[in-house]
């Protein structure tokens, strides 16, 4: 049995004078929703709208999308992944996919296309096109792009140094080469992997062992606005921040979302006068 539940009614930015010492420290205030940089994408399991009520309700202003995670989609009733979606729509909150494309890949074309559609129908607004786990070519890609664009929704590829089971030397040519040819088949924002770059199988590396060269070149080659960081530890986020500014886009877990909102605010070990030129 399917029981209605109302929205709850969208809950506009606060005041800039309402914000707690607003009259004492300075901070950089979030520019309106929607925004084109200075994004950020939290991760979420989203077992349950109660669970994601909270988070928007302290933090809303500061989040631009949600990224389901590990599928979990996939295990819940079409009509409460409805319901959820448009709860953070209501809250003018854009809905990622994740990367549950690279199990359907396997599946074949007509199950690819299938996907599509019902993400489409779900109210999902971002398709992430991940590679890190599937083997997919540079063309395979573009045509992936140009799909999720053709049914309205924003083709955000994932980019990676390694191809699946491969552990070798980090190519930031190949990664470059592949985010132009994102860009030219019409990509909305392309994801950087950062395993590679700043991890190795998902655990953040000592900086001693970050792949700045790596980060820098595919940074100096591919418009800022265009690019997402992926960023699994607040060390990360404070350095894209402070090597980028606030206007870097940032991917990250909904825990660290505190983090990223205060340091490109400036209310929290950064420094305010870097960020204002």
């Amino acid at each position: 049995m399917n029981i209605e539940r109302p929205l709850q009614e969208q809950k506009s930015m606060t005041d800039a004078t309402e914000r707690a010492f607003s009259d004492i420290v300075p901070i950089i205030e979030p520019k309106p929703k929607p925004r084109t940089v200075g994004l950020t994408e939290i991760r979420s399991p989203a077992y349950s709208l109660s669970q994601l009520t909270g988070i928007v309700e302290g933090l809303g202003d500061f989040i631009d999308s949600v990224k389901w995670t590990c599928g979990t989609q996939r295990l819940l009733s079409r009509d409460t992944v409805k319901e959820i979606n448009a709860y953070l729509h209501a809250n003018a909150i854009e809905v990622s996919t994740g990367g549950l494309i690279e199990t359907v890949l396997p599946l074949g074309e007509v199950a690819v296309h299938r996907y599509l559609e019902q993400s489409k129908e779900l109210g999902f607004d971002i398709v992430e096109l991940s590679s890190a786990l599937v083997s997919i070519s540079v063309q395979d890609k573009v045509n992936l792009v140009k799909a999720v664009n053709a049914l309205g929704m924003k083709a955000k590829p994932e980019i990676t140094g390694w191809s699946p089971g491969d552990r070798g030397k980090i190519s930031a040519d190949k990664m470059i080469r592949e985010c132009e040819a994102m860009v030219e088949a019409g990509a909305w924002k392309i994801m950087i992997e950062e395993d590679g770059l700043f991890s190795s199988g998902n655990s953040a590396n000592d900086e001693r062992d970050w792949n700045r060269d790596a980060v820098w070149r595919i940074a100096s080659r591919i418009p800022e606005d265009m690019l997402y960081w992926e960023a699994s530890s607040v060390t990360i986020i404070r350095w894209l921040l402070g090597s980028f500014g606030p206007d870097v886009n940032i991917f990250a877990g909904a825990e660290d979302l505190g983090y990223i909102a205060a340091f490109r605010a400036g209310t929290f070990a950064m420094n305010i006068a870097a960020f204002n030129g």
